[in-house]
């Protein structure tokens, strides 16, 4: 649901979001956790997760009524946790759970702890203002759990002679490691080209990619769109050019009705397990575009930086938005004039101050345009750069 619920919000369709999430109290337990089925212990980051994007989103600071669900939820967090004194790769991570399912059987996943990192910084995040002891303390506790997990992934390292991220303490690099992407996309608690990272994606790119799209071998067996646009988005993230590959892909792989079951056939083409309209497909599209035109990297905004060249070959303008983000809604237009780089325009509905904003649209050099700029005509790129 947090991703669906990401989606509706950039979409613009914030009473549709909202009436989810007020769905998500009834979920919790009295020790705070939000019980989706027992043994998914990503649950409570992902609410977390999402609920602070929410109320950046539409610049609202947390209504009463959730201040509760929130402590209790990150607290829960807190307990759940593993000792950190064990003399094991799990010292200080979540239990062995079921996790997200198509990871493989119960394990120490790091998928879980990355969106438990995440949820208890959301939780700091959201309660800075009206509980400012608490926000300390979830912010420290997600430093502690960050430094666990940075031990485990070192003996993970040391173990398999490179420094991609397994599903898990205990597993070889497998399909499964898809989960690990989590720390770039979408919680971003990792640096864009964090080594860990980009290495994870080169083994699924070379061990578990079939017609350009992911393979998953296990639980949910297919070629599963919106797991390769998780990939994508990494790159996308890195400044990598391939996303746009894994995104052609995503399309040919597309319903004649524009949707994705939610496996496919590596050679009938269609669906094979789960959905045969798969809803968390469709959210990963709309917000891998979304991205390709605007997305939050720390304090600023990075625009532009997943548009194809191709799009640049006609005279009628590209235009996005108003498309909501933290520091508000921004639309964009890209005028494109075929033999000369384009204008990129762009006007902001800003929540405070207007935010660092770059431009990286492919082929051409990275703009970084002034405060209050509304328009910029990009340059070449030097050849080589």
């Amino acid at each position: 649901a947090a991703f669906i619920i990401h989606a509706l919000l950039c979409a613009g369709l914030t009473d549709r979001a909202e009436r989810a999430l007020a769905r998500f109290p009834a979920r919790q337990t009295a020790l705070g956790y939000f019980r989706s089925q027992e043994g998914e212990w990503d649950a409570n980051g992902e609410v977390l997760w999402i609920l602070q994007r929410f109320f950046a989103l539409t610049n609202r600071p947390p209504s009463p009524e959730w201040l509760g669900p929130i402590r209790r939820g990150a607290r829960w967090i807190m307990r759940k946790r593993l000792s950190g004194e064990l003399d094991a790769p799990h010292a200080g991570l979540l239990p062995a759970g079921f996790s997200a399912e198509h990871l493989g059987p119960n394990d120490y996943y790091y998928w879980d702890d990355f969106w438990g990192i995440a949820g208890l910084r959301a939780a700091a995040a959201m309660l800075e203002k009206a509980d400012p002891t608490h926000s300390r303390e979830f912010a420290q506790a997600a430093d502690d759990f960050a430094a666990a997990v940075k031990t485990s992934l070192a003996g993970c390292a040391a173990r398999l002679g490179r420094p991609a991220m397994p599903a898990s303490p205990y597993r070889r690099l497998d399909a499964g490691a898809i989960g690990s992407l989590a720390c770039g996309y979408p919680v971003q608690v990792c640096a864009a080209d964090d080594p860990r990272l980009l290495d994870c994606v080169e083994f699924l790119l070379d061990r578990c990619f079939v017609k350009g799209a992911f393979y998953q071998d296990m639980i949910h067996s297919g070629l599963n769109a919106y797991l390769t646009l998780h990939v994508a988005q990494v790159l996308l993230r890195a400044g990598d050019p391939r996303h746009l590959e894994l995104m052609d892909t995503v399309a040919a792989l597309a319903s004649p009705t524009g949707q994705w079951p939610e496996a496919i056939h590596p050679l009938t083409g269609g669906g094979c397990m789960g959905d045969g309209h798969h809803v968390w497909a469709a959210a990963e599209w709309l917000l891998m575009i979304r991205n390709c035109f605007v997305r939050e990297e720390g304090e600023g905004l990075i625009l532009c930086a997943g548009i194809p060249a191709r799009w640049l070959d006609q005279a009628a303008p590209i235009r996005f938005g108003p498309a909501p983000t933290r520091f508000g809604t921004v639309s964009i237009s890209i005028t494109p004039d075929p033999g000369h780089p384009p204008l990129v325009e762009w006007q902001g509905d800003w929540h405070r101050a207007a935010p660092p904003i770059e431009i990286r649209l492919p082929g051409f050099a990275p703009a970084s345009p002034e405060a209050g700029a509304g328009s910029v005509v990009l340059v070449n790129r030097e050849p080589g750069a």
